[in-house]
């Protein structure tokens, strides 16, 4: 393990999370690709939300790919709610197309952050997925809008038929 990794382990198992928190940001600064790993289990662990989100952060500063469904896996936990909208925001250069159903999914959610943060994530792509993801997210789309409308989710439907 590297000598950061188990300053920032110390630093965690301490409690001492706003330090912790400025060596993660340190890391993902660097664009470490090394401490990937590291970083995915830590954000597979942690119940802190503040460095589950420092972390997501650190990871979308690294850019690697590893780490999209780890990212995904969070975004799919209730317990998570909260950290969604830094989840998505942390896939934003990452090759997260194949998750891009349950991305689609978080436009008809109750918090307008995360509305937004997937709108986007969806907009990077609609132009690229396979006619077979299209439907699907836009069955998915519909159904959210059945449930609660709003304009993003006519936005998503109107990128779908370009």
């Amino acid at each position: 393990m590297y000598p950061i990794h188990t300053t920032i382990k110390d630093l965690l198992d301490a409690e001492r999370f706003e330090e912790a928190m400025t060596r993660i940001a340190e890391v993902g600064e660097k664009r470490d690709r090394s401490s990937v790993e590291f970083l995915i289990g830590i954000l597979t662990e942690t119940k802190n939300a503040l460095v589950r989100n420092q972390v997501a952060i650190a990871l979308r500063d690294i850019g690697d790919n590893r780490a999209v469904y780890p990212l995904i896996e969070a975004l799919s936990n209730a317990q998570l709610r909260r950290s969604r909208g830094t989840l998505l925001y942390a896939m934003e250069e990452m090759h997260y197309e194949p998750y891009i159903e349950i991305i689609v999914a978080l436009i008809g959610d109750a918090s307008l952050e995360v509305r937004l943060q997937s709108f986007l994530l969806f907009e990077k792509v609609a132009e690229k997925l396979s006619e077979q993801q299209k439907q699907v997210c836009k069955n998915i789309i519909l159904q959210c809008k059945a449930v609660s409308g709003n304009d993003l989710l006519d936005e998503a439907i109107a990128l779908l038929k370009k």
